[in-house]
């Protein structure tokens, strides 16, 4: 990494987990308590991971608002405040809030996006039955126009996503 690239740790605390996303290589760096509160592994997130890792880890009801989001940000250059559940390997689920601002090069591509992600509270079970049972499903794919390379990035997660929750919901059919 670049001195930028790790200088942005030095934001990191207790309280937050602070991010870096390189666009242009699909790699997204953070530091140890982002990838506590992701449930990844420190090493692993700290060279960086694919940005689809992290968002198969977006609670999946929250997953296709998150990737909108993202990609509405890289699409415009600016900056956005999201509010999401994250499920993490042990099974519990997570409330964080997060916000972040992109960056574009000389040409006006998307090249960098950096934030930082605050874990609220861990649910309790009566939270995450509650969650479980609200349907957050009410975009479509076309909902929104994918442009650029990062967005097809975006659009190739969200499609591989929906893709697996299809797999999933076709096996709890038959089984």
């Amino acid at each position: 990494m670049s001195e930028p690239e790790t200088s942005i740790f030095a934001l990191s605390s207790d309280d937050a987990g602070v991010f870096y996303w390189n666009v242009d290589s699909n790699l997204l760096c953070a530091d140890e308590h982002f990838a506590e509160i992701f449930g990844l592994d420190p090493d692993d997130v700290r060279d960086g991971l694919p940005i689809e890792t992290y968002l198969a880890a977006v609670w999946e009801g929250d997953r296709r608002d998150v990737a909108k989001t993202l990609h509405r940000a890289i699409s415009t250059g600016g900056s956005c405040f999201q509010d999401y559940h994250v499920s993490r390997p042990d099974g519990s689920i997570v409330h964080v809030v997060g916000i972040g601002r992109c960056f574009r090069n000389i040409e006006g591509e998307a090249t960098r996006y950096v934030g930082v992600v605050f874990d609220d509270v861990e649910l309790d079970a009566e939270q995450v039955e509650r969650l479980l049972t609200r349907d957050h499903r009410t975009a479509t794919p076309s909902a929104f126009e994918l442009q650029g390379d990062a967005s097809v990035v975006l659009a190739d997660a969200i499609s591989r996503l929906e893709h697996d929750d299809d797999k999933k919901k076709h096996r709890a059919v038959h089984h």
